[in-house]
């Protein structure tokens, strides 16, 4: 992995990302990362004859500036090692953020969990999901009370078994290799019934078992019937380190996603959550 893209606001909770972001640097053997923060020109003051907009260049060079004080902050906390550049952008995420990312090869986007008024407007209610289902590149979501420095335990992968052929394994393995750990492979269902034994789901769980053979990855079933819940308490009982996800465009794992795990990560999960953006491809009939 090359290129680590830290989103940032300047908020605590986006440096608390950054923190874990220059933690798992070394690792994943990153070799440049870019502290990336987009915003838009401001309207201050009143209707008067005396209100003053910000312009353009102005609202620039004070992003930038922050944007200094952080390369510092993970300049240090990267021991110096990783290259490091800044860049702000006029825009509206996600925007045109694939384009960027393509053109700077990105391997890894990693944002933290904030707002500019906490519960009232979350950034990962709003810009993270977005930026989930636009991205193309892996996006890893780390909490506000996720713990720094400690060595991974554990990694817990969800999938809801329909499909293993959406699995970007080569993105997969850059993680599972750097973190060489226990993976836990849980299925869910939004279906009530056990399907496990269907000739569909004997397939994908054959397909897991080959992805997972190298890891000595366990498949196991979750009965909950809150899936949200279940695969957060199996994660912390399992003391997982990271819990990996690929939500599909549209679909299951897409609606639980948006209404359910960005709020329960936001508030009940210290454990981070790797997004992998889903491959184009479908099982022939």
């Amino acid at each position: 992995m090359k290129t680590m893209l830290m989103l940032t606001d300047f908020s605590e909770n986006a440096f608390r990302a950054a923190e874990y972001g220059s933690f798992i640097a070394g690792p994943l053997q990153v070799e440049r990362i870019i502290l990336y923060s987009a915003y838009q020109s401001l309207l201050t003051g009143t209707d008067l004859p005396n209100s003053y907009v910000k312009n353009s260049q102005e609202v620039y060079e004070e992003t930038m500036e922050s944007l200094g004080l952080l390369h510092d902050r993970v300049n240090t906390m990267t021991g110096g090692k990783i290259k490091i550049d800044m860049v702000a952008q006029e825009t509206i995420l996600p925007g045109d953020i694939n384009n960027y990312l393509k053109a700077e090869n990105v391997d890894l986007l990693v944002m933290g969990v904030s707002g500019k008024s906490g519960i009232e407007k979350l950034l990962l209610g709003s810009t993270t999901s977005k930026m989930i289902e636009a991205s193309d590149v892996p996006v890893l979501i780390v909490p506000k009370e996720t713990p720094i420095g400690r060595p991974f335990h554990s990694i817990v992968f969800t999938t809801d078994l329909k499909s293993a052929d959406v699995i970007p394994v080569h993105q997969l393995y850059k993680f599972l290799d750097a973190f060489p750990v226990p993976v836990k492979v849980v299925n869910v269902e939004s279906a009530a019934r056990d399907s496990r034994f269907d000739v569909g789901r004997k397939e994908a769980i054959a397909d897991l078992y080959k992805i997972f053979e190298k890891h000595n990855a366990t498949i196991e079933y979750l009965d909950d019937k809150d899936i949200v819940d279940g695969v957060l308490d199996y994660a912390d009982r399992h003391e997982a380190s990271l819990i990996i996800m690929v939500p599909k465009k549209q679909g299951f794992f897409a609606s639980i996603f948006n209404k359910s795990i960005s709020k329960k990560l936001a508030y009940h999960s210290n454990i981070p959550m790797l997004a992998l953006p889903p491959l184009m491809i479908e099982r022939k009939a």
